[in-house]
């Protein structure tokens, strides 16, 4: 596998101690003007980091526009939003002018990709999260930016727009992370954010994480409710509010997805992504309680690749994993047992033209080619704990990544 190219964010903080000369009482007179500072007093001194350490380049999403261009968006938890549009050579700024860093959702509007949606405030629920102040839209390109509302949102897990219309969009938000509240659910506007509906609301604990759409049918889109507090030194993640939910009218109604294959026990954090080359193909990343007892294995389904060790089979079945339907989300199949931190990471995406490839996020990136059965990881030359992720719809090979170090790409689909 050829190493992918690392173009990094210049997310690191240093300092040097300067010393000067205190100002003497100002003058009536124009004061003396001093000389140099001599360099050899300094000389001794060294750069030194200040952090924040480890996960200094944490990256929330990502956001391209199909080749043959070269620009993609970044979005940083703790330093706004980012744009290349020479393929990650170089990154410049393009949200510092405003009054909030930490970002949590972008998406480009398929049918004009001058207009940029941005949801601040980070998805993924770490004891060090932070809040963010609602959605911003841009339309030329992320020269200017237009506070849109929703600002007791909080947290916005995901976005998308509608393939025809830049002013049609869907919204999953969070929700505060350390109490409840209302300004949470799932979004709709109509107006390009002017204004913004309530399309589903579970309760003052339970927010959205995710929401895809058909490609082609933008009446037809999948949500992810996920109920959640963080606390100073534990989270609960899951409850009764987690759900995946399927919409047929465009997001005005909401059915449940239940039976069919896919787990019943409790559920936590739950990843979406339909295949763009064919939509009848839906992968889940779900967070699951698991069932335990002398019989689990006779209880629940096998799935297509068991990571279990036999004693552990025996007496627990884990239901979390990558679920996977043929049939626009009426039954589902069990795949493999690979969620290893679902509050953390939960991204999942289908290639652009295979839909047996798919990607997810774990501590290393997680791909298969026979639709999750068989599971590999990208780790050469990469950062781990990754989060975000973007395939070039028309060329599959293209793949960028975030993680806690930063951004990597590459143009083999990591070999």
């Amino acid at each position: 596998m050829r190493t992918p190219t690392l173009p990094r964010l210049p997310l690191l903080l240093a300092s040097v101690l300067l010393a000067a000369a205190p100002l003497g009482a100002q003058s009536a007179a124009m004061p003396a003007r001093r000389a140099p500072l001599d360099s050899t007093i300094v000389s001794a001194f060294r750069w030194r980091p200040l952090g924040p350490a480890n996960m200094g380049g944490r990256i929330a999403d990502i956001a391209g526009i199909p080749s043959p261009s070269k620009t993609f968006y970044v979005a940083t938890v703790a330093g706004g939003i980012y744009k290349t549009t020479n393929a990650g050579t170089t990154f410049r700024p393009v949200f510092d002018d405003q009054r909030v860093v930490s970002m949590g959702a972008l998406a480009i509007a398929p049918s004009d990709t001058n207009v940029v949606y941005a949801g601040t405030g980070e998805q993924n629920t770490r004891n060090s999260i932070s809040p963010g102040g609602g959605i911003f839209r841009t339309t030329d390109g992320g020269k200017s930016w237009q506070f849109l509302g929703l600002a007791e949102t909080q947290q916005i897990g995901r976005i998308v727009v509608h393939p025809t219309d830049p002013n049609t969009a869907w919204v999953a938000a969070l929700g505060h992370a350390w109490g409840p509240n209302r300004e949470r659910g799932l979004y709709k506007t109509t107006d390009g954010g002017k204004t913004w509906r309530l399309v589903k609301f579970i309760d003052e604990r339970t927010g959205f994480v995710d929401v895809a759409i058909h490609p082609t049918n933008p009446n037809v889109l999948f949500a992810s409710s996920y109920q959640r507090v963080r606390g100073p030194w534990y989270l609960k993640s899951g409850g009764p509010g987690s759900a995946l939910w399927k919409s047929t009218d465009g997001g005005e109604t909401w059915t449940e997805v239940r039976g069919g294959g896919f787990p019943e026990t409790t559920k936590g954090r739950i990843g979406i992504s339909i295949s763009r080359s064919n939509p009848d193909v839906v992968y889940a990343l779900v967070e699951a309680d698991s069932i335990r007892g002398k019989d689990a294995a006779s209880r629940t389904p096998q799935p297509a690749s068991d990571s279990l060790n036999p004693r552990a089979r025996r007496t627990q079945r884990l239901l979390s994993g990558l679920y996977r339907s043929a049939d626009g989300g009426k039954t589902w199949r069990w795949m493999n047992d690979r969620d290893v931190r679902p509050f953390y990471y939960s991204q999942v995406r289908a290639d652009t033209k295979n839909p047996d490839r798919v990607y997810w996020s774990s501590t290393p990136v997680n791909f298969s080619d026979d639709g999750g059965k068989t599971v590999r990881t990208a780790t050469n030359g990469i950062h781990v704990d990754h989060h975000a992720m973007w395939i070039d719809p028309n060329d599959p090979e293209h793949f960028v990544g975030g993680d806690d170090g930063g951004v990597s790409q590459t143009w083999d689909r990591g070999g």
